[in-house]
């Protein structure tokens, strides 16, 4: 009996155990998010038709870019992208992008040529070849398929998967953040279903699902255990291997910056880093949809009509700006004129739109440089009032305390806030001031020795007027 009660204390002990690691997983996966950012919808289907991941990576942002780039349709389908566009938004470098347009012009897939003064280099989907390799891959290649028919163009593209650019720049490569998105995606699933973090899927079960081969497999996982975000483990009989992602090196190294190939951090030239270098006006009308569903069961609408621009600059053909468009525009923040905002539990005061995984996520960011941090907190605030962010709130803190920390940060319209926070404050000290001074002066009114005051005084008027009398009516003599 006594061993039983042993083994019973022990079995509790490790299921107690067992649930503070999971309820601990599950705080650190719900700050990562946020620090995740936008996200790219990667068809794994296109993996099978170009025999590229990369390449199938770009052709899913072409894709995209069809549907939602700036007077695509004015514009015969053309539209502008720049090699540090294309790197901030998939994260291929360079020499991968050359090597993915190689191969997609091969396949006539994608068309490029140069358009204005100066020369600026535009792409052009080719939807119709694209519909036929897509249907001759399923078998049929007789069939044509409309394109503004997007539930037979979801249905033909296949399931999309969430990639996220900001991995690809931590774990050092394209194959690795795509490797690393997937993963967070089963582990958060896992998690939900109230699972350990461990995944056990098989090199042909990852292939299967993001389409890498065994080889590229292989280098992905080296380079996630260089970074220190992977650990591999060998269970059950026969043995096999099961991998998870070490979540809190992973929030560390989000709330840090991102590690280059070199392994050294990339700082971020500007607040909004991921964003195109050059942006549409605040009025453009296109929007980036951005759906906060990880894994997407079926592809989105992406390539139909679209709706008709009134302005008169988008009919000419030579397009000027990049298809670059805002990411997540935030809600107006609702400045509280009569109120003080209550400082948090590090003293700073966070925007009101911010949600609370978003400023989990923002004072482990502001602690690198907390003589800063009221700064540039009402440096986002402001940005966030003026709609100017076109990242996320938490990618453009990123970009804000990499500046503090270099020695760059000059306030542009946290000031104006800041001097905000300040008449409030004033106003309601007055107020409260006030308020204090009338009770001062209601408890004065209420003691005996004002009320016999007062009716002495008033004795003494109404004594006044009796010897005065009564005034005569006015033009008769008295």
């Amino acid at each position: 009996m006594a061993r039983a009660g042993v083994a019973e204390s022990r079995f509790g002990a490790a299921a107690e155990s067992d649930a503070w690691q999971a309820e601990g997983r599950n705080q650190e996966l719900a700050i990562i998010w946020p620090l995740l950012g936008r996200h790219i919808a990667f068809h794994r289907r296109l993996v099978d038709l170009t025999a590229n991941v990369k390449a199938a990576l770009m052709l899913s942002q072409a894709i995209y870019w069809t549907r939602h780039g700036r007077d695509i349709a004015m514009n015969d389908g053309w539209f502008f992208k720049t090699g540090e566009q294309w790197t901030m938004e998939t994260g291929l470098s360079a020499k991968e992008q050359a090597t993915a347009r190689e191969l997609l012009r091969d396949l006539a897939l994608l068309g490029e040529r140069r358009i204005g003064l100066p020369a600026r280099l535009h792409f052009r989907l080719c939807v119709d070849q694209l519909g036929e390799l897509l249907f001759g891959q399923a078998g049929d290649a007789s069939r044509r398929l409309d394109w503004a028919d997007g539930a037979a163009v979801a249905e033909l593209l296949g399931p999309s998967l969430s990639f996220h650019r900001v991995l690809a720049g931590v774990a050092g490569g394209v194959h690795a953040g795509l490797l690393l998105s997937r993963a967070l995606y089963l582990t958060r699933l896992q998690m939900r279903r109230q699972l350990d973090a461990w995944i056990a899927n098989s090199a042909s079960r990852w292939t299967h699902e993001i389409g890498l081969s065994r080889r590229e497999q292989e280098a992905a996982r080296r380079e996630l255990m260089r970074a220190g975000l992977w650990e591999e483990s060998l269970t059950g009989i026969p043995a096999r291997l099961v991998a998870r992602i070490r979540l809190e090196c992973l929030l560390d190294l989000l709330a840090h910056g991102e590690r280059g190939t070199s392994g050294g951090l990339i700082v971020p030239s500007g607040p909004e880093c991921g964003i195109p270098a050059a942006n549409l006006p605040p009025n453009g009308d296109s929007r980036l949809w951005e759906s906060h569903i990880p894994d997407l069961p079926k592809a989105p609408n992406l390539i139909r009509r679209n709706r008709h621009h009134s302005f008169a600059e988008s009919a000419k053909l030579h397009i000027q700006r990049s298809t670059g468009v805002s990411v997540q525009p935030p809600p107006a923040v609702d400045v509280r004129s009569g109120a003080i905002e209550v400082p948090a539990s590090d003293g700073l005061i966070y925007p009101d739109a911010l949600i609370p995984e978003e400023r989990d996520a923002a004072q482990r960011m502001l602690a690198q440089c907390p003589v800063h941090a009221q700064a540039l907190l009402d440096e986002l605030s402001a940005r966030m009032q003026a709609r100017s962010i076109r990242t996320g709130p938490i990618a453009y803190l990123r970009g804000l305390v990499k500046r503090a920390e270099a020695g760059d940060f000059i306030p542009e319209l946290g000031p104006r806030i800041a001097a905000d926070r300040r008449r409030r404050e004033a106003e309601v000290l007055r107020r409260q001031e006030a308020e204090a001074e009338e009770r001062r002066r209601a408890a004065e009114r209420a003691t005996p020795d004002y009320q016999a005051k007062f009716a002495e005084r008033r004795e003494k008027v109404r004594q006044m007027l009796d010897v005065l009398g009564p005034k005569s009516p006015k033009g008769r003599p008295p």
